[in-house]
């Protein structure tokens, strides 16, 4: 046995989970070690550094391509990490998609990152990553296409600043993800206190970085759902006007259920100034993305 297997065993390091264990926790993977967290829109990037106890700092930002902001931050991302190690949320280049009767045999995930063809058929295009959500009480489930391309060359120029990608993400996705767990628990225990109540109609609405996923889920089914990439800077305008005609289309009744990268981007506000009596529950919470991509 050599001393360092000996002192990683001694420490609980060897208990640990690899830091390219792309299956753990990122706080696992980078347990007691200083960790970055980007996110890439078009032309913006911000960042925040993931301290040793997994608490997130102030927040950063730049104006600007990734490629020419990574030129200049490179070498000071490097050191506020400990070995580099970068989580990535991608804001373009990427397609959200409610679809029927997929496949939920075992090993799909996998199958998803080796064979996506085998796992989607027909549905499934070369140069395309692929992640997916089932509904679990219904035939529905939200697809996720994203585009190599974009993918590799964010991991080629971390690279040549001596960074390293622990993992890739698209951060609305990952909001949505949350969003439907919030509202599957609630859901859950709604019924246990009555199994005969109804939960009415919830819309969905995930805003990231410019970018915006808004599904409808009325009982258990989900019914529609909307995706658009750089819609909005920092006036929400256009988020309101995209989400009006699918209250209307849903009906007064409906709960809009809201989450954004950041708090406060004025979204609340807009919707009640245009839609008065509709229900709008906000449930972003500080350091909303950055704590998302801590527990992927």
């Amino acid at each position: 046995m050599k001393l360092k297997d000996l002192t990683d065993l001694l420490t609980f390091e060897s208990f640990r989970p690899e830091p390219d264990d792309g299956a753990a926790p990122w706080t696992k993977r980078f347990d007691k070690k200083r960790t970055l967290m980007l996110n890439i829109g078009r032309k913006r990037v911000s960042w925040r550094t993931m301290d040793k106890n997994g608490a997130v700092a102030e927040a950063n930002a730049a104006e600007g391509e990734f490629k020419e902001i990574i030129s200049t931050m490179g070498h000071e991302w490097k050191d506020q990490t400990d070995g580099g190690w970068c989580g990535v949320s991608i804001n373009q280049r990427y397609v959200i998609s409610l679809e029927a009767n997929l496949s939920r045999r075992k090993g799909m995930e996998e199958m998803l990152r080796t064979n996506p063809k085998a796992a989607l058929g027909a549905k499934a295009e070369r140069g395309k990553r692929y992640t997916l959500t089932h509904n679990p009480e219904s035939n529905t489930s939200v697809l996720l296409a994203c585009e190599e391309d974009p993918i590799i060359k964010v991991e080629a120029a971390l690279r040549e600043a001596g960074l390293q990608t622990g993992r890739v993400c698209v951060g609305v996705y990952a909001m949505l993800q949350e969003l439907i767990d919030q509202v599957q628990e609630a859901r859950r225990v709604h019924l246990e206190a009555n199994a005969d109540a109804k939960t009415g109609t919830i819309l969905m609405v995930a805003c990231c970085e410019g970018s915006l996923c808004a599904m409808v889920q009325q009982e258990e089914q989900w019914l529609k759902l909307r995706s658009r990439t750089d819609l909005y800077t920092d006036d929400m305008s256009p988020v309101v006007e995209l989400l009006v005609p699918m209250i209307e289309e849903t009906g007064p009744a409906t709960h809009v259920l809201f989450m954004n990268d950041t708090e406060d981007p004025g979204f609340v506000q807009l919707m009640q100034a245009r839609m008065p009596s509709v229900r709008l529950s906000d449930v972003t919470v500080p350091n909303q993305l950055w704590n998302l991509m801590g527990d992927l």
